[in-house]
């Protein structure tokens, strides 16, 4: 397995279990969801690559949506399974977002949530989902924003902890890519691998920097819920993720 994929594979129970906490990160997760499905059509057939254990289906199946789940971590497949089981209109398979196991033009619209900044391959994976999407098919994908000021607090506060660890000679090797995204540059990906952009919507407008979040996990909640508004504004950027809709090209 690739480092991301073997990483997603060992934390698929505390993933799961995040989306029902009251901590930014589960308060991050719900919102995104929240908004995500609120931009699928219903009555359509869908694909969620990387779908983790299967949190996009109950919101699907409410749209009356055909559900397809593909996930390269053999263990987030299996807790979608057990938690789900079997149900109509729904299916969920072990898959790679770099070849995935479907035939071309067979979906209406496709997910990617929380996936494109783990991959080092962006464009094979942007190439693979077009080929999935039926013509004029659409593409709902997150990323990380990088204007937010929450993410450029973190990277102030990374850098400080890195030269720290460097004097005290314990460098930290990161395996797993993560990546953030200005605007500019998400939408060029997009439009350069065969998609049209139609809609940018922010998400999660978390101001309160790291580690404070996470020593105060329900105020940062309230300040979160309290500034999500702010998506329609000319404050969106505020949000540390972003939510493109997009169209594939003819």
């Amino acid at each position: 397995m690739r480092p991301e994929v073997t990483y997603f594979n060992e934390i698929s129970k505390s993933y799961r279990a995040e989306y029902d906490r009251e901590t930014p990160e589960g308060y991050s997760f719900r919102v995104r969801r929240k908004k995500v499905l609120d931009m699928v059509e219903g009555g359509t057939a869908v694909i969620d690559i990387a779908s983790g254990p299967g949190i996009m289906i109950p919101g699907l199946l409410k749209k009356g949506c055909r559900v397809t789940c593909a996930d390269a971590a053999p263990e987030m497949i299996a807790r979608a399974r057990d938690e789900y089981g079997i149900i109509p209109d729904v299916t969920a398979v072990v898959g790679d977002a770099y070849a995935l196991p479907f035939l071309d033009k067979q979906f209406d619209i496709a997910l990617a949530m929380g996936l494109i900044e783990y991959l080092e391959d962006e464009h094979s994976f942007l190439r693979e989902t077009a080929r999935v999407l039926k013509d004029r098919g659409e593409l709902i994908i997150t990323f990380p924003n990088y204007a937010s000021p929450w993410r450029a607090l973190n990277r102030f506060f990374l850098v400080f902890v890195k030269f720290i660890r460097k004097l005290l000679g314990k460098q930290k090797r990161n395996l797993i890519t993560h990546r953030e995204y200005a605007l500019k540059r998400a939408t060029s990906l997009l439009e350069t691998n065969g998609f049209k952009v139609e809609t940018v919507l922010y998400y999660n407008f978390k101001i309160i920097p790291y580690p404070l979040d996470a020593w105060l996990p329900r105020l940062t909640v309230i300040q979160s819920k309290l500034f999500e508004p702010l998506d329609c504004t000319p404050l969106r950027f505020i949000g540390t993720g972003l939510i493109i809709k997009a169209k594939k090209k003819s």
